[in-house]
């Protein structure tokens, strides 16, 4: 079985709901020494804070066309209502990726008016897992909050 590749959080990417937002965080470095991992070409320099009021193209690539017929079963299996085209929400739960690259999007935790984190993702290789851990998560409770 192949060994997984390690995860660096090279960036964050925010919206303020005017402006996109992109920087580079301290783990690309890690994944430069590591994996020598090259600048996105889209942000060519490490040091510089990134600012349009579109979606980044190499984010806004990685979202399925409404155009598509499977597109609002897409948006239902995020659990995302069909009348919110929020990009941010759609990457954040299914974590943009492409066959093209191992660029991967994960979400913040969203804070509740009482406090309680919520998250959003999805999940991987659960095949893998102990047949006693797949016992647990079949108990799991996506509504539970």
């Amino acid at each position: 079985m192949a060994r997984p590749q390690p995860l660096f959080p090279i960036g964050r990417l925010t919206f303020d709901g005017g402006i996109y937002q992109f920087v580079y965080r301290q783990g690309v470095k890690e994944a430069q020494e590591k994996c020598a991992f090259k600048p996105l070409s889209s942000f060519p320099r490490l040091d510089e804070i990134y600012t349009s009021t579109q979606l980044f193209p190499v984010f806004a690539n990685r979202l399925m066309s409404r155009a598509r017929p499977d597109y609002s079963s897409f948006i239902e299996w995020l659990n995302i209502p069909n009348n919110e085209n929020d990009p941010m929400a759609i990457l954040a739960r299914s974590g943009g990726s492409r066959e093209t690259d191992t660029l991967a999007v994960f979400p913040c935790p969203e804070v509740d008016e009482q406090g309680q984190y919520h998250l959003y993702f999805l999940s991987h290789a659960l095949r893998h897992l102990p047949s006693s851990a797949i016992e647990r998560i079949n108990q799991f409770d996506p509504n539970y909050g």
